[in-house]
């Protein structure tokens, strides 16, 4: 049962990072609300951290390629010395 619950932490790892990186790009295109974006972006990132710290071995890694660091956002997951690599 464990063993099934690590897998949808992970990926609620991913949900929340991509929200995150979403939450900003929005955020520089809306400067009116920019600040509370960034802020529920920081929020998500943390409860990110924090089932990064309570699932054992794998970190999801999220890069974003591009000018200014803006573009092709690309996630990648390390399991068992293959990486899955999905990009948006």
């Amino acid at each position: 049962m464990v063993t099934e619950l690590i897998p949808r932490v992970r990926d609620t790892q991913v949900f929340l990072r991509m929200a995150a990186i979403e939450l900003r790009r929005i955020a520089e295109q809306a400067p009116d609300i920019a600040v509370e974006l960034q802020h529920v972006a920081q929020q998500l990132e943390a409860e990110a951290e924090d089932l990064a710290r309570r699932v054992p071995n794998e970190r999801p890694s999220i890069a974003k390629t591009g000018p200014n660091n803006r573009g092709r956002v690309i996630l990648q997951r390390r399991r068992g010395g293959q990486c899955f690599t999905l990009s948006k």
